[in-house]
């Protein structure tokens, strides 16, 4: 990851990684003035957030990290894997699936909200897109707690950035 993450009065995250950004956060909750995640302000990438809001965050990006790790198929309990005719039809599709699977840079340009759920790989000329949404368990409606595997079903689909 790279994000500018600090809070209000300036003091800014040294940490990239998922383990570091929790303990700064731990490590602010500890002052005197501050009692829960809601109640820090916190700026991320410019964007006026608090820090329950990117503990949630973090936590969606394991969510969605692991269900891109199982690559072709989906993690038990995360939800599914669907391609589009225009991947299934690639000669080579396991190239894209490594590549995918193998993805850690972000940054405020290509996962603004610090969710690892989109991307794209280009292999010998071909775009993918990969793209993760989240359902409610019950498919209907999107879910509104993606941070949370037990109330989020994850649909993870890969297509051609031309049938985008």
């Amino acid at each position: 990851m790279h994000h500018r993450i600090e809070t209000l009065d300036g003091r800014v995250c040294p940490a990239q990684d998922t383990t570091g950004i929790r303990q700064w956060i731990t490590d602010l909750l500890s002052g005197q003035h501050q009692t829960a995640p809601a109640a820090l302000l916190l700026s991320i990438n410019k964007l006026p957030q608090t820090g329950a809001w990117l503990l949630n965050q973090l936590r969606t990006a394991e969510l969605n990290d692991q269900l891109r790790a199982g690559l072709p198929f989906a993690t038990h309990g995360l939800g599914q894997v669907c391609c589009t005719q225009g991947f299934a039809a690639l000669a080579e599709p396991e190239r894209f699936l490594a590549a995918i699977r193998a993805t850690q840079v972000f940054h405020a340009g290509n996962d603004p909200y610090l969710e690892h759920d989109f991307g794209q790989v280009e292999i010998d000329g071909d775009t993918v897109f990969w793209k993760i949404d989240y359902y409610a368990l019950d498919s209907e409606f999107g879910s509104e707690a993606p941070w949370d595997a037990q109330q989020t079903r994850r649909v993870l689909t890969l297509m051609l950035a031309e049938e985008y």
